[in-house]
C-alpha cells in the first residue's frame, strides 16, 4: 500500500462524516465506494483507518456511501445533551426516537431488505407511544403499583407514564405548539434524524412524511439498543439511540432492555 492509498482511506472516512456528502453528489466518492467494493486490501485499510478514530465499518452502500458507528470511545458520538437542552426532556426524546425506529421498520425482516424504506409521520409516533404509555399505565394501575419508583431510580415504567402526562400538542398564547408538548419533541427528533442524513421529509405531502435512508437502516440492523435503554433505567441519559428493537414478526412491541452497543454516529457539519 502506498500514501495515496492510506490518502484514499482518510479521504472516504472524512466524506463519510461530511453532511450531505453522498457518492452519487460526488464522482471521487463514487470512485472510493466501487474502491472498496472490488479491492480488498483497500477495505481493510479503510477499516484500520475507522479504527484509529473510534469509528467502525458499518457498510458501504453505492447510494449512501461509507456507513459508520462509533464506540464507546469515540469523541464522535453525538450527546442528547447537545440536541436537547431540557434535562427532563431528554429522556423522552430518546424514547421517541426508539419509538421513530421501530415504526420505521415494523418487521424484523425489514432490516435485512437493501431496498425497503420506511415511512413515518410526528403524529403516528405520538400516538403509537401514548398507546403503549396508557397500556402500561393501566397493567400498573390493575396491579395495584400505582405509584412511581424512588427519586433517582425512575425506570422506564415511569418514563413512559411521564410521555402520557405530556399534553401532545396543546397551544401557547401565540396560538402555537409548546416547545415541550409531546408532539413537538417527536418533531425534534425527525428534524435531528434529517439534519444528519438519516431521513429526508417529503415535500408538500400534506402529513409530514419522512423516508428512510439506507444508512438508518444499517444503523439500526448493526448496532444494539441495549445501551440506550439501560441508560433511560438509570436516566443516565447520554446517546443517541440505535439498535434491535426486539419486535416479533407481527406488530411493534414496546422496547425492552437489551445488550449493551455502540451508537449513532452523526456526520460532522461542513
Amino acid at each position: 500500500m502506498t500514501n495515496d492509498d492510506v490518502a484514499d482511506a482518510t479521504r472516504m472516512i472524512a466524506m463519510a462524516l461530511g453532511r450531505g456528502r453522498v457518492p452519487a453528489r460526488s464522482s471521487e466518492y463514487a470512485r472510493l465506494v466501487q474502491r472498496y467494493q472490488r479491492d480488498p486490501s483497500y477495505a481493510h485499510m479503510v477499516h484500520m483507518a475507522a479504527k484509529g478514530f473510534d469509528l467502525t465499518v458499518l457498510g458501504v452502500d453505492h447510494r449512501s456511501g461509507l456507513i459508520l458507528g462509533t464506540t464507546a470511545e469515540s469523541s464522535l458520538s453525538l450527546s442528547v445533551t447537545e440536541l436537547v437542552p431540557a434535562p427532563l426532556d431528554r429522556p423522552l426524546y430518546l424514547l421517541a426516537q426508539l419509538a421513530i425506529a421501530t415504526l420505521a421498520f415494523p418487521r424484523p425482516q425489514d432490516l435485512d431488505d437493501d431496498e425497503f424504506v420506511g415511512r413515518v409521520t410526528a403524529s403516528a409516533v405520538d400516538d403509537y407511544v401514548r398507546e403503549h404509555a396508557l397500556a402500561i399505565e393501566q397493567r400498573i394501575t390493575a396491579a395495584g403499583e400505582d405509584q412511581d419508583p424512588p427519586t433517582g431510580q425512575p425506570g422506564l415504567e415511569a418514563l413512559w407514564r411521564a410521555y402520557l402526562r405530556r399534553s401532545a400538542t396543546g397551544r401557547t398564547k401565540g396560538d402555537n405548539t409548546p416547545f415541550a408538548a409531546s408532539r413537538k419533541i417527536v418533531e425534534r427528533a425527525l428534524k435531528h434524524l434529517v439534519e444528519y442524513g438519516f431521513m429526508h421529509k417529503v415535500p408538500g405531502d400534506g402529513v409530514g412524511t419522512y423516508v428512510t435512508h439506507v444508512k438508518y437502516r444499517v444503523q439500526i440492523r448493526e448496532l444494539a439498543a441495549g445501551e440506550m435503554l439501560g441508560e433511560l433505567a438509570a436516566l443516565g441519559i447520554s446517546r443517541l439511540p440505535s439498535g434491535d428493537l426486539g419486535r416479533t414478526t407481527d406488530e411493534p412491541a414496546p422496547p425492552t432492555p437489551g445488550a449493551s452497543g455502540p451508537t449513532l454516529t452523526p456526520p460532522l457539519a461542513d
